[in-house]
């Protein structure tokens, strides 16, 4: 088998009176950056890039200018080989943000490839499951614009997604530590005890400002703390995890295994949370996951895409291996987006559904799902 192709589509949607904003900015649209990868023996492989922060055109131009011409012609089943040439002929401009990215995305179409060829999801190629299904929290309670009260809009959506069943929600935090109180008391209040409630500041604050807003949260039983200083300043986390009694994550903007390598042996997060779609594709975070195992530190992926990467981050989150292993291990959360993302849903012939608190995790071969391509096609704008 040869590739024969590589073909990128970017789709944005606009969000009208929907924009939503977080500690860092205010979006009014949503974008996508897809990667297709298609064979000689006509079988075709689709992966995303995570594109928050900087216009999703970046990841597909990295592909088609950088990557595209170097894999044309190989075999798929060779993602490793693949995987290390693309970094290393980036490596000197490339070690971290976009192009990690763009080159996750061909990584996932190679993996989707590999299963579709040999019939078998990608969880099984990646050595099987420890989970069928995924214990999901609901990621949203971003800050909504064009209302009379955020505070009633916020209690509002909290109390949806306990109406729907989540037994787990995330609260964008990092507007100043005052109004974040008042922010999390309310939705506390509102949604009672028994649902765990994690925060993320998005790296809004330093270390000091962290550890003051961290204590002040602790008498609203918040599960973790999220992003609660800038990625680079790991000397910060480890600041904020000695001097907080709330559990610290973060990771979603770090890349590959040397990236991770530090949070990992400084210890200076409780739980990692690596992006599939952004931090090296199914390749990389394999290799994560082993180095964050020998330092027994948890792994639970920041999800935040279309049906492509959350079809995706299921296979690989169907093998993660417990930590520690135990007669009764902790469950693992699953992130599942539930901000307005007008092309999550759309863009595969496949639905996913929560029950019970959960997702599936796709049993069909490669990722699970097949692109809906009339629905590409009217989204794309390049």
């Amino acid at each position: 088998m040869k590739i024969t192709g590589v073909e990128t589509y970017v789709l944005e949607s606009l969000l009208g009176d929907k924009a939503f904003g977080w500690s860092l900015w205010v979006t009014d649209r949503r974008q996508a950056a897809l990667c297709v990868i298609s064979t000689d023996e006509g079988i075709d492989g689709v992966g995303e890039a995570l594109y928050s922060g900087c216009p999703a055109a970046t990841a597909t131009n990295l592909i088609n200018d950088a990557y595209a011409p170097l894999i044309i012609g190989r075999n798929p089943f060779d993602n490793a080989v693949i995987w290390d040439l693309l970094y290393n002929r980036t490596r000197d401009q490339g070690m971290k943000g976009m192009p990690i990215c763009a080159l996750s995305a061909i990584d996932i179409a190679l993996w989707d490839i590999k299963g579709k060829a040999l019939g078998l999801p990608i969880h099984k190629l990646l050595g099987g499951s420890y989970r069928d299904k995924a214990h999901v929290y609901a990621t949203g309670l971003y800050q909504p614009q064009n209302v009379s009260s955020i505070t009633d809009a916020l209690t509002e959506e909290a109390l949806g997604y306990k109406q729907d069943g989540f037994s787990a929600m995330k609260l964008k935090v990092g507007y100043g530590i005052e109004e974040d109180i008042r922010l999390v008391k309310a939705v506390r209040e509102a949604i009672g005890d028994d649902i765990s409630l994690m925060v993320d500041a998005n790296h809004a604050y330093n270390a000091s400002e962290a550890i003051r807003l961290a204590r002040e949260m602790e008498k609203y039983n918040i599960h973790w703390f999220e992003e609660p200083v800038p990625p680079e300043d790991i000397d910060g986390y480890l600041e904020v995890k000695q001097k907080s009694g709330i559990i610290i994550t973060g990771g979603e903007c770090e890349y590959t295994r040397y990236g991770f390598r530090e949070l990992i042996t400084r210890r200076a997060v409780d739980i990692l949370q690596p992006d599939l779609c952004a931090a090296g594709g199914f390749t990389e975070l394999a290799r994560i996951v082993t180095l964050a195992s020998a330092w027994n530190v948890p792994v639970m992926p920041h999800v935040w895409g279309t049906n492509v990467g959350l079809a995706a981050s299921l296979q690989f989150f169907a093998t993660l291996p417990h930590f520690p292993e135990r007669r009764y291990p902790a469950e693992p959360f699953f992130e599942y987006d539930r901000s307005t993302h007008p092309l999550r849903d759309g863009i595969s012939r496949e639905k996913f559904a929560m029950k019970n608190g959960y997702l599936d995790i796709p049993q069909r071969p490669g990722l699970g799902i097949t692109l809906d391509m009339s629905f590409v096609k009217k989204y794309a704008i390049s």
